[in-house]
């Protein structure tokens, strides 16, 4: 697996042009191929894609707006433009809007607004692929839960996940078990681990926290060996909070991926 980092691990250094340029060599300094990284308001794609080549990095993804473009198919034919200048085929969006997040109509909704816009990227030459949180697995009851409708009701061809470890284990759901349920549909995936920690003052306020790659505890080489079983190409890392320098922590969980054979 190819491996790459979420440019949300270091939001708090890509404050302008040269700070991006910048953080972008530590990262690959650190050792890592690829990033997850949209251009900043300040920058054209263009300009993005110029300062991850320069870098000697790609992104894996382009990132577009679910509402524009539900609502208007010159959206998506713009998106489309926009992945072709950062050479891939795989098109970002948000998390699902909070009026669906709770219910099954909502579910179903948000699904059959994803196959409009896969159907619409397809055309493009691009694919759609969203990254689940926990709220997804939102139980509707009857051990079922948001993220069934969004998998089994999407389609297969046009509609990819990239599921997120730490998320899944948050969610109370198998992480293995999920990776093989998402197999043939999930092109890269989110490498964060999850740890438990002190200061909670009762036992039903055990903290919990993000932790880099093989600091916490997941079973990562049962993990990793789902991602191979399934054909997942890119381990992505992304810590939503660091407890130190967010460089240091990518770079430790780069150092444990080697150790885990990613």
């Amino acid at each position: 697996m190819v491996r790459g980092a979420q440019c949300f691990t270091v939001r708090d250094f890509m404050s302008d042009a040269d700070q991006v340029f910048e953080t972008l060599k530590k990262i690959k300094k650190i050792g890592y191929a690829c990033v997850q990284a949209g251009a900043p308001h300040f920058m054209t794609d263009a300009d993005m894609q110029t300062a991850l080549t320069d870098a000697g990095l790609y992104t894996c993804t382009a990132y577009g707006s679910y509402e524009k473009m539900l609502a208007d198919p010159a959206e998506i034919e713009d998106t489309a433009e926009r992945a072709a200048v950062y050479k891939t085929d795989l098109v970002g969006i948000g998390t699902l809007p909070a009026d669906q997040r709770e219910s099954e109509d909502g579910y179903k909704r948000f699904a059959e607004g994803m196959n409009k816009i896969a159907a619409g990227l397809k055309k493009g030459g691009c694919k759609l692929i969203y990254h689940p949180h926990a709220l997804e697995f939102f139980s509707l009851g009857g051990g079922r839960h948001g993220m069934e409708i969004l998998l089994n009701e999407t389609d297969p061809e046009g509609v990819m996940f990239s599921l997120d470890t730490h998320w899944l284990a948050s969610g109370g759901v198998c992480p293995v078990k999920w990776i093989h349920k998402a197999k043939g549909r999930m092109p890269m995936i989110h490498f964060k681990d999850y740890a438990i920690v002190g200061g909670g003052e009762t036992i039903e306020t055990v903290k919990k926290v993000f932790a880099e790659v093989g600091e916490g505890n997941i079973d990562w080489p049962l993990v990793v060996k789902a991602c191979r079983d399934t054909g997942v190409q890119t381990a992505v890392v992304e810590q939503d909070v660091c407890k130190g320098d967010p460089f240091d922590s990518l770079a430790i969980s780069y150092k444990n991926m080697e150790k885990f054979k990613v």
